[in-house]
């Protein structure tokens, strides 16, 4: 009797085995879908990666560090976003009052939160100074010029309850890294630049006199260039932010152009970038515009170094380059407190 074998399965090619294809076609088909979707709408894109982002591992653990305090969750507008909150960190045994560094997250203007330079921030407090890291609304759904006027509303509360947590409300600083460089340095732009305050009708909340300096750390500001610099997805960021698929045609980009709404009154600026981010070329324009106006710059930017430092390189604080670019801030940060 001849016993015939089922061979069929070891048989069939690969690509008709279902556990290996139907994967692949999962894949390929969210591929489709965000390619598709994405040139309709920067809701699908923005959305994939915010799913991304969560899925990613984290530590959340947060390890204050000895000596610093924080106020966590402090609301700067009286019954305003949910998102208009604040965490402060100032030196616990502080007997006189700080200089305040009001710092806006980074995050394409759809992402982030003040949560990410908490480590940053308690680095700041324990060389003297009070940091409020401060939450904005995020495009797409509240886009421009929304994080700018709730910028200027930190700056209100800073005024009024400074003395609170031992800042100084004649000594402040304005911060931000990546799209909250840009944010931060449209907001002193506002300060300084009454045509601008106006042209956006904003009030500034403080006096040209009480804002110190800026810390600029590898932001865009020049809107009509930054789409040529090969950033990742930041057309999709700013299409977000400004409504316009084709956002040079916004017709408000020369607003956020910080580099186009300067004055010889902006406030001295310290503008760091790494060797290699692609929006460091943003970052020396901004620097030499400013030095055009022979307003105070001081860059950092790496042009001579071997280590290879990409975007938001100053949070990497285990680098040499990390720990350099915190030092000078610091040493600036000092030097305009006095």
């Amino acid at each position: 009797m001849q016993i015939k074998l089922n061979t069929g399965d070891t048989a069939r090619p690969w690509y008709r085995h279902k556990r290996y294809w139907m994967p692949g076609a999962i894949v390929i088909l969210a591929m489709f879908t965000l390619y598709i979707g994405g040139q309709i709408t920067p809701n699908i894109p923005i959305f994939f990666l915010k799913t991304l982002i969560k899925l990613a591992p984290s530590d959340s653990d947060v390890i204050m560090a000895e000596g610093v305090s924080r106020l966590k969750d402090v609301a700067y507008i009286e019954g305003g976003r949910n998102n208009s909150t604040m965490d402060i960190y100032y030196p616990s045994a502080a007997t006189e009052s700080l200089p305040v560094v009001l710092w806006v997250h980074g995050g394409g203007w759809v992402l982030g939160d003040k949560e990410d330079i908490t480590d940053y921030a308690m680095q700041l407090a324990e060389r003297g100074f009070v940091v409020v890291s401060m939450n904005y609304a995020l495009a797409p759904d509240a886009p421009y010029p929304t994080p700018v006027f709730q910028t200027n509303q930190a700056l209100t509360y800073i005024q009024n309850h400074a003395k609170e947590f031992k800042g100084d409300p004649q000594k402040v600083f304005l911060a931000g890294n990546s799209a909250g460089a840009q944010i931060a340095s449209q907001t002193a732009a506002i300060v300084t630049n009454q045509a601008l305050a106006q042209l956006m009708n904003i009030q500034p909340s403080i006096q040209p006199e009480e804002l110190r300096g800026v810390l600029l750390y590898c932001g865009p500001y020049n809107m009509s260039t930054v789409g040529e610099s090969g950033f990742p997805l930041i057309r999709t960021f700013l299409w977000s932010y400004t409504g316009v698929k084709a956002f040079e045609e916004f017709p408000r980009l020369d607003e956020m152009s910080t580099v186009l709404q300067v004055t010889p009154n902006y406030p001295p600026a310290f503008i760091t970038s790494g060797n290699h981010d692609p929006l460091t070329g943003q970052s020396v324009e901004l620097a030499q515009t400013l030095k055009r106006l022979e307003v105070e710059t001081e860059t950092l930017f790496f042009t001579a170094s071997t280590e290879k430092l990409g975007h938001d390189y100053q949070f990497q604080l285990q680098t040499d380059g990390g720990k350099r670019a915190l030092e000078e801030a610091v040493r600036f940060l000092q030097e305009h407190s006095r």
